[in-house]
């Protein structure tokens, strides 16, 4: 029986403290994600969370702010953040991101720029059709719902790669290994996606040298895709556009 990997995104964009815009995330068996990540993180909110229905931000999450203000109980953003990662570190997960610094390259380029957004899904959608090509799986996009406008633009920018191809991977291997792209609303509360949060603004903050957040960067580092022969995450997992 042929294996399903759901690949769940975020993004975070330039702001100023920097002007990295990454995309990230990660690939889950379905299996996995419906009998393990979906009960035990339900059971984590429900046991530490005022309002369990509460979407994960981590932005909020660090400043107390929209309903998160109860962390301010160190004994209890602890708990919360320890029983989260002790979840991520045993899932099998394989994590994405592209990452590029837009102000070297709208510089670099003279200004004569494509969109971020595409350039970076290019990447991740490259690299997660030769994960599924190792192993022998298909696989389905969940990115957050933004609004219709940009979720048009991202729908159109996918189904143009899965038509079109890629720089090097055929168009009809793509459109053999991939599915649909989804855009879960934020009422939705799904799970998945809510965990991609963590992510990309992970990597940025590494990226710009500020502290690793609760040891994050370090255990989703250890989670990327480890590419062709086992030991190319920098090309695979963790993808530095222009550096």
């Amino acid at each position: 029986m042929t294996k399903e990997y759901y690949l769940f995104l975020d993004e975070t964009k330039p702001n100023a403290h920097g002007s990295y815009f990454a995309l990230g995330g990660y690939a889950i068996q379905k299996e996995d994600y419906e009998n393990i990540l979906k009960p035990n993180l339900e059971k984590i909110k429900t046991d530490l969370m005022p309002v369990p229905e509460l979407p994960l931000h981590l932005y909020d999450m660090r400043k107390n702010i929209n309903g998160f203000e109860f962390l301010s109980d160190v004994q209890i953003r602890n708990s919360l953040f320890d029983r989260i990662k002790n979840l991520i570190q045993n899932l099998n997960l394989n994590v994405f991101v592209a990452s590029i610094d837009t102000d070297k390259y709208k510089n670099m380029y003279y200004n004569k720029t494509n969109d971020i957004y595409d350039i970076a899904l290019q990447t991740i959608l490259e690299n997660f059709v030769h994960f599924l090509i190792e192993n022998n799986a298909i696989g389905s996009f969940f990115i957050e719902s933004r609004n219709q406008s940009e979720n048009k633009y991202l729908q159109i920018c996918y189904y143009r790669l899965l038509t079109g191809g890629t720089l090097y991977i055929d168009s009809q291997t793509i459109m053999d290994k991939l599915s649909i792209l989804s855009f879960p609303l934020k009422s939705d509360n799904n799970l998945g996606v809510q965990l991609a949060d963590f992510i990309p603004v992970s990597f940025v903050r590494h990226l710009i040298g500020s502290k690793d957040y609760c040891g994050l960067y370090r255990l989703f580092e250890s989670k990327l895709y480890k590419g062709f022969g086992g030991n190319m995450e920098d090309r695979f997992g963790f993808k530095r556009l222009l550096e």
